[in-house]
């Protein structure tokens, strides 16, 4: 008797064990029809609860959390650009609101300028300039200036006479009446440099009399400091006939600019100084020496500068702001610097695409110079891009682009880029076998489950809820 109690209650016990782990298929209705994933099948609408954005269905119902009407609601498409990062779409207001402003891609010469720090390394207090004659002859004629009297910036000071000036000027003459004018033409340079002035080449041509003397005029207005010579007496190249001098001091100063600087400055280049103890004097000079070699722990090199002023403000050793105008660039693709988002996985800026769209695009951002900043790539000529608010649009792209990477495989985000509302439709939890559950339908109820994670954030998932027998 005892016998056949045990083995009736082994078999209940057995028969208890498969009842409680047994249930029906919870991915299968009643009627047996399978039912596919939501995020498989192609909706342009969904239902939401106005409460809590986090329940979603596709057909319209009642939220299971507080009760109210679920709102259909459009599903906007998020487009993908090129560097990962969707369009972000926001209504006029939001935009007047946000202050945005867009600038144009255009294609001109960059001005390029280059800003540096100098010190001045020499103060000529006697600003002197020494006039001689280019060419080996005979004084003619010598203007009637004594030491300390004032002469006129292009005023005639001498002329000198030269057998050999005059048998190039009769040579050039003849070519150029026999109609040989590839000869004529190549005297030119060579008549320039014996002192001819492009008037007298003119007055050769026109027929006059090839027994022109060398003029020699003042470059600038000064005092004459010293006058040698007379008429009739035999001059060389180096005798000093005025010494003339402007009521000024020169001041070289010594500024060092980049390597990659290297190109953009050659002599000649017209350059301006600001010293911080006379605020609001901009003095003016130019570029007379470019070093090139270049230091190798710095990876600099000087250039020296030059600059006429009666300040007495100016002392030797001071450290000014000096800016040099470089060589400008021909054809250029150019935005406005401020549109341009410096990032540590490179530069980008954001599109505007028409009807409230932006999008942030990668560039290939160049050279920087007058507020503008070479594109070389990523953009082409007339485009628009955002010059103001461009960093909230960003941000705004980088939390669409968040939301995607965080949504589980089978999902569609979905939401209103001005409002951060962000659903997720048929997220899918995997069964025990691996196969995915169907997210929001009408059959099955939804219920909250949560889980916090390391940095203290607790998230809130919508799974469907476990069907008993």
């Amino acid at each position: 008797m005892s016998r056949i109690l045990l083995t009736t209650a082994l078999l209940a016990g057995f028969a208890g064990y498969l009842i409680g782990h047994w249930r029906p298929a919870e991915d299968t209705p009643a009627d047996g029809s399978r039912l596919e994933p939501v995020s498989d099948v192609a909706r342009v609408s969904h239902y939401v609860c106005p409460m809590h954005a986090g329940i979603v269905s596709e057909d319209p119902g009642r939220c299971p959390i507080c009760g109210m009407d679920l709102v259909e609601q459009a599903v906007p498409e998020l487009q993908q650009a090129a560097a990962g990062l969707p369009e972000v779409t926001i209504t006029p207001a939001v935009e007047h609101n946000l202050g945005v402003r867009t600038a144009q891609v255009v294609r001109g010469d960059m001005q390029r300028s280059i800003e540096t720090i100098g010190k001045i390394t020499r103060i000529d207090p006697m600003a002197r300039r020494t006039i001689t004659p280019p060419i080996r002859g005979e004084l003619v004629y010598i203007a009637d200036k004594q030491q300390g009297d004032f002469v006129d910036a292009g005023e005639l000071l001498f002329t000198v006479r030269s057998e050999e000036l005059f048998e190039h000027e009769k040579a050039f003459q003849d070519a150029f009446r026999s109609g040989d004018r590839a000869t004529a033409s190549a005297m030119i340079p060579q008549l320039s440099d014996m002192g001819l002035g492009s008037d007298q080449i003119a007055r050769l041509q026109a027929g006059e009399a090839p027994e022109m003397p060398v003029e020699v005029r003042a470059f600038e207005d000064g005092f004459v400091y010293t006058r040698r010579g007379r008429p009739g007496g035999k001059v060389h190249t180096g005798f000093t006939v005025f010494n003339v001098g402007g009521n000024y001091r020169v001041i070289e100063v010594t500024a060092e600019i980049f390597e990659r600087q290297w190109n953009w400055v050659k002599e000649g280049q017209k350059a301006r100084m600001v010293v911080r103890g006379l605020p609001g004097t901009v003095f003016e000079g130019q570029v007379v020496r470019v070093e090139p070699p270049v230091g190798y722990t710095t990876r600099s090199l000087e250039v020296g500068l030059r600059f006429r002023t009666d300040n007495a403000g100016l002392t030797q050793s001071m450290f000014a702001h000096v800016s040099i105008e470089g060589q400008s660039r021909r054809n250029v693709l150019m935005v406005p610097t401020d549109t341009v988002i410096r990032t540590g996985a490179g530069d980008r800026v954001v599109q505007v695409l028409g009807e409230g769209r932006f999008r942030p695009v990668p560039v290939v951002a160049g050279e920087e110079a007058g507020g503008r900043i070479e594109i070389r790539s990523g953009l082409r000529a007339g485009d628009r891009v955002v010059a103001s608010g461009q960093f909230l649009i960003d941000s705004e792209s980088n939390l669409l682009a968040g939301f995607r990477r965080l949504a589980t495989p089978g999902t569609v985000p979905s939401g209103d880029a001005g409002e951060h509302h962000h659903a997720h439709a048929g997220t899918q939890q995997p069964d025990a076998a691996g196969q995915g559950l169907q997210g929001a339908h009408e059959h099955t109820p939804l219920k909250p489950a949560s889980a916090q994670d390391d940095n203290g954030y607790q998230p809130v998932t919508y799974i469907p809820a476990q069907r008993r027998p």
